[in-house]
């Protein structure tokens, strides 16, 4: 596996190529800081480190699966989530109405020891979209031939939310799909445009709306005057809490009459505590699974730990938040001194009492760089997988482990024969 390079220039540099990025791909945030934020040399990956990854993903998901779906059937395992009541109502009225259509993008770290290694499920709205089908192409019109291109996220998600939307009984909203997205912020846009473009092509009414903007009428939840049998939810469901419209919106998933994309019946895998849970079933031998032990790094609820072991070992752990996103509240020890990690675990000992966040303690995973033409980086390799089936990747490239917004994003290949 490497990035090869694109003949040793710059094919962003060429303003036909930038300007596709923009206007056919939608893609409004390709720098940060000053920086550029994309690229388009591509990442290549070999056909056995490729059957590697998916076959890691699609096991792994299961394995995870399985554990945060206690949370489901058991009041107990459910307030170990710390989730608020009106999340676990919408997650309780996925489960009632049958609403279980999934799009999950799990992140996957290349191993020292040679193996794929998950640190994160995004089970909730991951994102992406533009970047895992824009660049791809546009690596193409550049001029790149040698290598498959495996993504079909963008047209897989489209016809399964057309699927949902047309299905028999949809009721009065029948064909329509509200794409669900917090307006304020450009990033969420680009994404729900570039699926309603895709929504519209298949012949699909699609309108954007701000979660608050659903409503029934007439016993239909609509946006405005327009029923909708399908949402698409680029919003995280922990975020709706204490909206005023959450019956109603509760009441039609429940009813079967509305069916969403992700289900929020997903809500505890996305968070990060289901991996502390996986363990925890693994050391008490109740859910034992090769794909857990081989690779995922062992995780825990912050408070399993002792402090003074999280202190001696600080290079040995990441500390995360359970539903942090973007890289966010993600603390790897061995980019911190000894001072500040030693102070960092008085502070979240803190926030999980007074707060009641979960936290959990993940085992640091040391990577294996790989050959870039900006020198020797780190991946972070994401699968997406669409009700369990690989649809594509999205990569991310870092001198650090540490992945956040400013990484590099850049396309990826499978290449067509074993060398």
């Amino acid at each position: 596996m490497r990035v090869h390079s694109l003949g040793g220039r710059d094919p962003l540099g060429n303003p036909w190529l930038s300007r596709e990025l923009s206007e056919r791909y939608l893609l409004f945030d390709a720098c940060v800081a000053g920086l550029r934020r994309v690229d388009l040399h591509p990442l290549v990956l070999s056909p056995e480190l490729h059957a590697a990854a998916v076959a890691t993903a699609t096991s792994v998901y299961t394995a995870i699966g399985r554990a945060a779906g206690r949370a489901h059937d058991d009041a107990e395992e459910r307030q170990r989530y710390g989730l608020h009541d009106d999340v676990c109502k919408l997650a309780s009225a996925s489960r009632a109405g049958g609403d279980d259509a999934s799009l999950v993008r799990l992140d996957l770290l290349l191993g020292q020891d040679g193996k794929w290694h998950v640190c994160e499920i995004n089970a909730d709205c991951p994102g992406g979209h533009n970047e895992a089908t824009g660049l791809p192409e546009l690596a193409q019109s550049a001029g790149f031939w040698e290598g498959l291109n495996p993504t079909r996220l963008l047209d897989e998600l489209a016809d399964r939310l057309a699927g949902l939307a047309l299905r028999p009984g949809a009721g009065p909203g029948r064909g329509a799909v509200a794409l669900i997205y917090a307006t304020a912020y450009a990033e969420d846009l680009q994404v729900c445009a570039l699926v309603r473009r895709a929504l519209r092509a298949r012949g699909i009414t699609a309108v954007l709306a701000a979660p608050t903007a659903l409503r029934l009428r007439n016993e239909a939840l609509c946006v405005g005057n327009t029923p909708v049998a399908a949402l698409y939810r680029y919003y995280p469901t922990e975020y709706m809490e204490g909206q005023r419209n959450l019956d109603a919106l509760a009441a039609a998933v429940a009813g079967g009459s509305v069916r969403t994309l992700s289900s929020f019946a997903h809500i505890y895998l996305q968070s990060k505590l289901a991996f502390a849970r996986a363990w925890a079933f693994e050391r008490q031998s109740e859910l034992r699974t090769a794909a857990l032990r081989q690779h995922v790094p062992e995780t825990f609820e912050l408070g399993e730990l002792p402090r003074e072991q999280l202190i001696a070992e600080r290079e040995k752990w990441v500390l995360k938040r359970a539903l942090g996103r973007v890289g966010d509240e993600v603390f790897v020890g061995d980019l911190i001194t000894d001072e500040d990690w030693a102070k960092l675990q008085d502070t979240l000992a803190a926030l999980s009492w007074q707060r009641g966040e979960r936290w959990i303690a993940q085992r640091y995973v040391p990577q294996q760089p790989i050959p870039t033409p900006f020198g020797d980086l780190l991946v972070t390799l994401g699968a997406y997988l669409l009700d369990g089936r690989f649809v594509g990747y999205f990569a991310r490239l870092t001198p650090q482990s540490h992945v956040s917004h400013d990484a590099l994003c850049v396309p990826v290949f499978t290449r067509t024969e074993v060398r």
